[in-house]
């Protein structure tokens, strides 16, 4: 922007509404001029690669694609497109003389009812999170998947994107960027998507790519009592704006992180999975919170090294480049920790077997309930009827006991674990949740159900074959599934559905147990 035209915007005479004071805010792609009630939004002729603005028929172009694309979230925020002019004298907002730039023209809000603001004031808790997650997981639903065709959200266009933020940061190195930090994100990222690329592929072929928001952080929504705005997409690059569901709902997860909320991910994770049909997304947050971290490394080190912005508010660049790139280094972190597995359902619905398919292509340890019940040949006396003998209240709680002492210590020692039983008490489910916080382990709940005729078949198989350690028969099951009442207080994000009904399903079963791997968890 010419310095001259730059001046006149922040005069209250430049606006047909003479406003009494006039703002500016900058940003590495934009000049903001807040002048109450409204707010003037216009590009800098710059070109990133992943952005180019340097023609106004461009910067023309990518403010009407704002208008229009952002009118999806919040239509009463986005007002419209002026062009400003030059009549050989005097620049003017629509008015006379030659186009020289084009304005985003928005309704100004209440900067204090930002959400990042109101975090700040301790002012957003889990209802309001839960809301927001209700919110986005509606705005997901309504759009429709892209072409399977497309390139956008595909493994390629992820690595693509991953490897050009390390390589537009590597030019920050030392004022922005420690060298060490930004080697190990970028050894974490990439190796993540070589060893999950078949998950990615699947993403992409079943629907999971949509033309999202794209930079979804807490400075871009406003809660204005029960309303919610989203304001300030991604209009400038369709690989930025069409991704995985999943890289939009990190961004959240990432800057609750980062501004010390941590503990709202939960409600906000459980309540967006508890909506969407999703059982694969959650085994993608992490990476995709640590990409969102790097992006926002990115985005600052630009911004601190734009000459023309005030050197306050480079030297902030700076700082926030620096740690939003050690948030990236501590979610890969995340990458490495043990996984606790835990196989629940009720009888007959394939636990065992799946437990047993999981450990064959992870290597990890199972410990089966029916087995510690009985001892390890599993023939060992007992009684199989309903709450009495080894399966009395007590005793069952003195397998589950047994069960989660030898787990800690496998997952102490860095190794994932599965442990294979019904979970059909609230309070076992209770201490598997305690375990992994205890332990720092990931947690992985699969849910296993079957059709009952399958399950019948199955456990009159079992009774006349024999060799079992589990005594559960057909009206065990039964009494089973009259008591059961779901997976509370497991949140949705952590359960993992199988259904079994025709057989294991061994691709899911491989892709699972990559997480698994002592190499890749």
């Amino acid at each position: 922007m010419e310095e001259a035209l730059r001046q006149r915007m922040l005069s209250p005479r430049f606006y047909p509404h003479h406003p009494e004071t006039v703002r500016e805010v900058q940003t590495h792609i934009s000049h903001v001029f807040i002048a109450p009630p409204y707010v003037y939004k216009v590009k800098k002729p710059v070109d990133f690669g992943f952005l180019d603005f340097r023609t106004l028929a461009r910067r023309c172009f990518f403010t009407f694609r704002e208008w229009i694309l952002n009118r999806r979230f919040s239509p009463d925020l986005y007002l419209e497109v002026l062009p400003i002019t030059f009549d050989g004298t005097a620049y003017h907002l629509d008015g006379p003389g030659e186009q020289v730039e084009y304005a985003l023209k928005m309704r100004q809000f209440d900067e204090a009812r930002t959400m990042k603001h109101l975090i700040g004031e301790g002012k957003v808790g889990e209802k309001t999170i839960r809301a927001l997650a209700a919110h986005l997981a509606g705005l997901h639903q309504k759009v429709p998947p892209v072409d399977p065709g497309a390139p956008w959200g595909s493994p390629d266009s992820v690595t693509f994107d991953c490897e050009e933020n390390f390589q537009q940061l590597e030019p920050f190195i030392g004022p922005c960027v420690d060298r060490p930090v930004w080697r190990r994100v970028r050894e974490g990222t990439l190796g993540f998507l070589a060893r999950h690329r078949p998950l990615f592929e699947l993403r992409h072929a079943r629907g999971f790519v949509r033309e999202c928001h794209g930079d979804l952080h807490t400075e871009h929504i406003i809660l204005e009592g029960e309303t919610i705005h989203i304001f300030d997409c991604i209009e400038f690059n369709k690989r930025f704006r069409f991704i995985d569901t999943i890289s939009d709902l990190a961004f959240l997860v990432m800057e609750l992180d980062f501004l010390g909320q941590g503990t709202l991910n939960d409600p906000l994770l459980d309540t967006y999975f508890s909506r969407i049909e999703d059982c694969w997304g959650p085994l993608l947050v992490d990476f995709y919170a640590c990409y969102r971290a790097t992006v926002r490394a990115k985005v600052h080190a630009f911004t601190a090294g734009d000459a023309g912005v005030p050197a306050p508010q480079r030297e902030r660049s700076r700082e926030l480049s620096r740690r939003y790139l050690g948030l990236a280094a501590r979610l890969i972190e995340r990458y490495h920790r043990p996984t606790l597995v835990i196989t629940m359902g009720l009888s007959g619905t394939g636990k065992t077997t799946v437990a047993r398919a999981l450990a064959e292509a992870s290597g990890m340890e199972v410990l089966r309930s029916d087995l510690l019940r009985k001892g390890e040949t599993g023939k060992e006396g007992g009684t199989g009827a309903w709450n009495q003998g080894l399966y009395a209240p007590e005793a069952r709680a003195r397998v589950y006991r047994e069960m989660f002492a030898r787990a800690r210590e496998i997952l102490q020692g860095g190794r994932p674990v599965c442990l294979d039983a019904s979970f059909l008490d609230r309070a076992r489910r209770e201490e598997a949740l305690d375990l992994a916080r205890e332990t720092g382990a990931n947690l992985l709940a699969i849910a296993c159900h079957c059709d009952e005729t399958v399950v019948a078949g199955r456990l009159h198989r079992r009774g006349v074959e024999g060799g079992d350690a589990s005594d559960a028969d057909y009206a065990i099951y039964q009494r089973q599934k009259a008591r059961f009442e779901g997976w509370d207080p497991l949140p949705a994000y952590r359960c993992f559905s199988v259904d079994t009904t025709e057989g294991i399903p061994r691709d899911e079963i491989v892709l699972l147990s990559g997480f698994l791997k002592r190499d890749s968890s």
